[in-house]
């Protein structure tokens, strides 16, 4: 099942992850599993806003088992789906989950040093 982004389409942040689990999967929404569980200690509508007022979405669509390793295949077919995402939401800030998201974003970089940098787009 294709797993579309979800949210409002006027959230000011966004977070971006790889691609969807089995659990995801299974429920046709992103950040569902352990990963969203994660997420959702964190998005507490306190410190940081609750989780309907983000848009969660990911790189890639499709779960294709747990090693699958995506290929430029996948990328071409899935990345209009994220920027067309991208165009209509329009936030302010977008966070980068995992190793794919954050290099679709700036590049081949070393997570290392990039990880909890905040990049200012060029059109800011």
């Amino acid at each position: 099942m294709r797993v579309k982004g979800k949210g409002p389409h006027n959230a000011t942040l966004m977070f971006v992850g790889e691609g969807p689990g089995w659990e995801e999967d299974r429920a046709g929404e992103p950040f569902v599993g352990k990963t969203g569980q994660e997420l959702d200690r964190f998005l507490d509508g306190e410190v940081l806003p609750s989780r309907d007022e983000v848009f969660l979405t990911n790189l890639y669509r499709q779960y294709h088992g747990k090693d699958y390793i995506y290929t430029s295949e996948d990328l071409a077919q899935d990345e209009p789906e994220l920027i067309a995402e991208l165009q209509q939401v329009k936030p302010r800030l977008i966070v980068p989950l995992g190793r794919h998201a954050t290099r679709w974003f700036l590049g081949d970089v070393d997570l290392d040093g990039v990880q909890g940098i905040p990049w200012l787009s060029p059109n800011d």
